[in-house]
């Protein structure tokens, strides 16, 4: 990630020994916020994203996550503080920059086996995330298998640069049951061409850099 990103501009990331990190003071400004927020509702948390970014879309479904992940709404008040004035948006979109935030998070989701440049969330989280974030990509990989090492290689091909579409990455084990209720995914490794939090079309096992890119464009229409 370079440095002349906006979350190094703004001093939500930094360099320590060589690795990327959230700065002492963007951490110190989120545990600001989770504490503001213990025992927030729905509509409490709906206020405080309003206030924060005003992005109408975004407030429900990220009200509702809220509830489930109050770090992502306290890392996204702090980021709209850490970009400017300009409803948080002068230096870059806060709502839009949010999901990168989670590849540095010190948590229990699964990352290993998700593809480069892609973000691993909780299947569970879906439900909004996708409503926020459209058009959207999901990868569900499964225990480790040669296809689902096909399928990493070719969607790390394919998003070498970006694509105009959130790629998100799920570890489909830890969720059978959520995915199959939700999305009816029962196999893998597969993937999800999401518009509005609906399905538009999946492929199932590895085919290619080639029929990502085919679905891809249809998507982006």
């Amino acid at each position: 990630m370079s440095t002349d990103n906006p979350l190094f501009a703004s001093g939500v990331l930094t360099t320590e020994e060589g690795s990327v990190t959230f700065s002492e003071e963007f951490e110190e400004a989120v545990e600001t916020y989770l504490s503001r927020f213990e025992g927030h509702t729905n509509e409490e948390f709906a206020a405080e994203i309003e206030a924060a970014v005003g992005d109408d879309v975004a407030v429900e479904p990220l009200a509702a996550l809220g509830e489930e992940d109050p770090r992502t709404i306290a890392e996204l008040c702090a980021l709209a503080e850490r970009l400017g004035t300009d409803d948080g948006k002068a230096d870059g979109n806060p709502v839009q920059l949010l999901p990168s935030l989670r590849l540095f998070r010190d948590d229990d989701v699964r990352s290993d086996g998700a593809p480069e440049s892609f973000v691993p969330v909780p299947a569970t989280q879906l439900p909004q995330l996708l409503r926020i974030y459209s058009p959207a990509l999901v990868y569900v990989w499964l225990d480790d298998s040669e296809k689902c090492d096909l399928a990493k290689r070719d969607l790390e091909t394919v998003f070498e640069e970006p694509q105009d579409v959130m790629p998100f990455a799920v570890y489909g084990s830890a969720y059978k049951e959520f995915l199959d209720r939700e999305y009816s995914l029962t196999a893998g490794p597969a993937v999800l061409f999401t518009r509005d939090g609906a399905v538009e079309a999946r492929i199932y096992g590895a085919h290619g850099p080639g029929t990502i890119e085919t679905e891809l464009e249809r998507h982006r229409r």
